[in-house]
């Protein structure tokens, strides 16, 4: 199962994402869930309590949780490793092709040193650290902690942590870093920011789409205290590249404490996730869920009035199936979707009769089997189609009988005039001036005057105007 991970961004908004919605109660006491392994009804979640210790436990709902016996890592696990620990700060695991598990944990050290290390595990109890640090950064007094694994649709595992810009760990300068893995974490790339921006931790999870989406902790403006959670959307599928996403995902309010060491992991019902995070100073686990479907494209995102029943693709996140979609406006009547059809938790197509519709923007609402409903605003724009002015035969000859033929077409109802003119703009004659329903109309001309004369041979213009149509063509007439 995808686990959230740490990563950020650095381009302009772009679109929102879903929301948490808080579950109440508590999920565990004195700790710091910080990863997951498995599927429902077995997913075990690892966390941190004590600040030495990391401890497992089983999920069959991502609320209620039965401890496995015993300590899964703590600073006393072989082989030690070159530094004293002092405390673990956050984790992340991913599963090896090969079977079991690697761990990436972070470690702030006696005297002061910030580390990576990688520990493995054949069942995901018991575990043994590797040599070495994971990560290298420039010295023991460099800032490197809170690491997050997503293993991309490339199979190649990328890392997130969050490292000082700039010499030393002061927390104004702490931003997100990434490393790539081609060998499943036994070594990473070097490391280099992904965003210039403050962050406290993240989170970041691998969507259906293959896009890698980031949360993380920050503190409004002009405040030190991390009370909000936002995002950050990969523009790629390697997760290098990321675009702000705009709006908050989770807040709360200052007097509460800092928001702190999200995880995120899929929900019971595979098509929603679910936040873990803690609030300081309390020590103690609580929870947010995303509730509501997040409609946030819809293609296409304009169509005439007269187009028929049309085909479209939703595209956002937090479907579930057999989901429902209608267009509405206000102080029109809903068009309801038909023929629905989810391709997964980011993807719904749905028909639309859009026949007759009063033009303008027109909102989507997508509505979950649950009944909770999300609305994408302004989605789409239904406009009436532009007339149009065609010619056959556009040059004549009067003496021997021939004419030009104008095909005109409107798509709304109103006054449709077609003139002649001489090339000069000096009016010959008026071909039609008539209030006409919406259709198709073909009026000809023989070339003579509106005093019944023959045109002089020349260059003429037949222009036609009606509602949505101002259009001209030439004409040559030859005696």
């Amino acid at each position: 199962m995808a686990h959230w991970a740490l990563l950020f961004f650095f381009t302009s908004p772009g679109w929102a994402a879903p929301s948490f919605v808080p579950e109440g109660g508590l999920r565990l006491s004195s700790a710091a869930i910080q990863a997951a392994t498995g599927s429902y009804p077995s997913l075990r979640v690892y966390y941190i309590r004590n600040n030495s210790q990391v401890f497992s436990a089983i999920t069959s709902d991502g609320s209620d949780f039965v401890q496995d016996a015993g300590v899964r890592l703590s600073s006393q696990t072989a082989p030690a490793l070159d530094i004293a620990v002092s405390s673990i700060t956050g984790l992340s695991i991913l599963p090896l092709n090969a079977g079991g598990f690697r761990m990436l944990y972070s470690v702030i050290g006696s005297t002061g040193a910030f580390r990576i290390y990688s520990a493995t595990s054949a069942d995901g109890l018991a575990w043994a650290n590797a040599t070495g640090t994971a990560v290298n950064v420039d010295n023991g007094q460099t800032f490197a902690q809170f690491p997050s694994l997503t293993e991309l649709s490339s199979g190649d595992w990328r890392l997130y942590y969050i490292q000082n810009s700039t010499f030393g760990d002061q927390a104004a300068n702490h931003q997100v870093f990434s490393a790539l893995s081609a060998n499943e974490g036994l070594n990473f790339s070097t490391g280099s920011a992904v965003v210039a921006a403050q962050a406290g931790q993240a989170a970041a999870t691998l969507l259906t789409n293959n896009k890698v989406r980031v949360l993380y902790t920050a503190p409004l403006s002009g405040d030190t205290t991390n009370t909000t959670v936002l995002s950050a959307l990969s523009t790629n599928i390697n997760g290098s590249v990321f675009t702000l996403e705009s709006g908050t995902r989770y807040s709360t309010p200052p007097a509460l404490g800092a928001l702190s060491l999200p995880c995120v992991t899929r929900s019971t019902d595979s098509f929603r996730w679910r936040l873990y995070y803690g609030v300081s100073p309390s020590s103690d686990v609580f929870s947010a869920v995303t509730d509501a479907p997040d409609p946030q494209n819809l293609a296409p995102s304009a169509a005439f009035t007269n187009g028929g029943v049309i085909a479209f693709t939703i595209l956002g996140e937090i479907f579930s199936a057999g989901p429902g979609a209608l267009l509405r406006q206000a102080g029109q009547s809903d068009i309801t979707g038909t023929s629905v059809s989810r391709s997964d938790d980011q993807t719904i197509t749905v028909n639309f009769d859009v026949r007759g519709k009063f033009p303008g923007f027109w909102d989507l609402v997508v509505t979950n089997a649950s009944g909770t409903s999300g609305t994408l605003r302004n989605a789409l724009f239904l406009d009436y189609q532009a007339g149009d002015l065609t010619l056959l035969d556009n040059l004549i000859r009067p003496r021997e009988g021939t004419r030009t033929k104008a095909n005109v077409s409107i798509s709304i109802a109103g006054r449709v005039t077609l003139e002649v003119f001489t090339i000069t703009g000096e009016p010959i004659g008026t071909l039609l001036d008539s209030e006409l329903p919406a259709g198709a109309y073909s009026v000809f001309w023989d070339g003579k005057t509106a005093s019944g004369y023959a045109a002089a041979s020349g260059l003429y213009v037949l222009r036609a105007k009606g509602p949505k149509l101002d259009a001209t063509r030439k004409i040559v007439v030859i005696k």
